[in-house]
């Protein structure tokens, strides 16, 4: 059996939400865990002005 693909970054869940090959439903979750991704990079960034 195959390892399913891990995206480490957001431009890698990105790039799998924008893959026409994938079904919707799968490029849905993907573009779901971008913007997790997005969100907890902003969290971040903004934890370390403070």
């Amino acid at each position: 059996m195959d390892k399913p693909y891990i995206a480490a970054e957001a431009h890698e869940c990105k790039q799998r939400a924008e893959d026409p090959m994938l079904p919707s439903d799968e490029r849905l979750v993907w573009a779901q865990l971008a913007t997790a991704a997005e969100l907890a990079a902003i969290r971040k960034l903004l934890s370390k002005r403070h």
